[in-house]
C-alpha cells in the first residue's frame, strides 16, 4: 500500500513538473511575441504629433516594453505558485481520508466566503488582466474606439487598460469591464483604412464637379502603397443638402487623422472658390465631428 502511495505521489509531481514546464514556455513564447510586436512600432501617439520633452516615443515605448516583462513576470509567478499548490492538493488526496471532513469543508467555505467578498473585484480584474495579456482582440498600441474616444492602447496592467487619447489625456477601464465593453480595433489585421470625410452641399451644386474636386483632392493624400483611387459617394438626397463621403486610403490610423484634415480644409477652399454653398440637416450638430474618430471632451 504504502509502495503504491508513493508511485502514485511520483507520478502527480512527474506529470504536475511536466504541465508547469509546458505552461512556463507557453507565457514566454507570448512575452516573447509581444516584445516583438512592440518593436514594431514607432510610437504609442494616436495622431502624428511631436512628443513633448519626457515623453519622446522611445520612452514611451521603453516603458510599454517594462510593463509588458513586469506584467508577465507576475502572471508566471502565479503559475507557478497556483500549480504547485494544486500539484500538493492532488498528492495529499490519498491521505485525506484521515483528515476531518468537516474541519476542511468548514475552512474551504470560510476562506472562500472571506475571498469572495473582500477580493472579488481585485480578483476578477486580475484574472480579466491575464486574459488580456494572451488576446489578440486588444494589444498594446492597438489604435481603438472605446466608449467614444478615440485613442492607442498604453498600458495593459494586471487590473486596468490605460488608453491614450487624441488629446493626450489617459482613459482608463478595469480590465473586467474591458472584456464587457464594444471596441472598434483599427489595428487588428491590418493598419490600412478608409479615412473617409463627409459633407454637405447644396442641391443646386453641379455634383460632377464636386465629383471632380474632391477626388483630385483626395488622390493627392491617397496612400502611395494602396493601387485603389479614392471613391466617391452620395449618401443621401434631402431637400436641402445633399449628403456626400469621399474616401481615401491611410497608412495608418495616426495618419489617417492627417489626411481627413487636409482634405477637409482643401475641400473647403476649393468649394468656397468655386461658389458651391455648403449645407448642413437641421439634426447635425454645428460642431460635429465628420471622422470615424468621434471623440468626447
Amino acid at each position: 500500500m504504502t509502495q503504491t502511495i508513493w508511485i502514485y505521489v511520483s507520478l502527480v509531481a512527474m506529470g504536475g513538473a511536466l504541465l508547469l514546464y509546458g505552461l512556463l514556455k507557453m507565457i514566454a513564447s507570448y512575452k516573447k511575441r509581444k516584445l516583438q510586436r512592440l518593436e514594431e512600432i514607432e510610437t504609442l501617439n494616436p495622431v502624428k504629433t511631436v512628443s513633448p520633452p519626457g515623453d519622446s516615443p522611445e520612452a514611451s515605448l521603453e516603458r510599454a516594453a517594462d510593463n509588458i516583462s513586469g506584467r508577465f513576470s507576475i502572471i508566471r509567478k502565479g503559475t507557478i505558485t497556483f500549480s504547485i499548490l494544486i500539484i500538493i492538493l492532488i498528492g495529499v488526496l490519498p491521505f485525506s481520508t484521515k483528515l476531518p471532513i468537516t474541519s476542511i469543508s468548514l475552512l474551504i467555505s470560510a476562506f472562500g466566503i472571506v475571498l469572495g467578498i473582500a477580493a472579488r473585484p481585485v480578483i476578477e480584474n486580475f484574472i480579466s488582466g491575464i486574459l488580456l495579456s494572451f488576446s489578440s482582440a486588444i494589444r498594446l498600441g492597438d489604435t481603438v474606439v472605446i466608449d467614444g474616444y478615440y485613442g492607442t492602447v498604453e498600458d495593459i496592467s494586471m487590473l486596468h487598460t490605460t488608453v491614450k487619447t487624441w488629446d493626450w489625456k489617459r482613459y482608463i477601464v478595469a480590465n473586467s469591464d474591458m472584456l464587457k465593453r464594444e471596441v472598434i480595433n483599427f489595428s487588428v489585421h491590418d493598419t490600412y483604412i478608409w479615412a473617409h470625410v463627409e459633407f454637405f452641399i447644396s442641391p443646386e451644386a453641379d455634383l460632377s464637379s464636386v465629383r471632380y474636386t474632391a477626388m483630385r483632392i483626395a488622390e493627392q493624400y491617397n496612400a502611395s502603397q494602396v493601387k485603389e483611387k479614392p471613391r466617391f459617394w452620395v449618401m443621401e438626397m434631402g431637400e436641402k443638402a445633399i449628403k456626400c463621403w469621399i474616401a481615401a486610403w491611410a497608412t495608418s490610423p495616426a495618419n489617417a487623422w492627417s489626411v481627413q484634415h487636409n482634405i477637409r480644409t482643401d475641400l473647403m477652399v476649393a468649394l468656397q472658390e468655386m461658389g458651391i454653398a455648403t449645407h448642413l440637416h437641421q439634426h447635425q450638430l454645428l460642431l460635429q465631428s465628420d471622422h470615424p474618430f468621434d471623440t468626447k471632451g
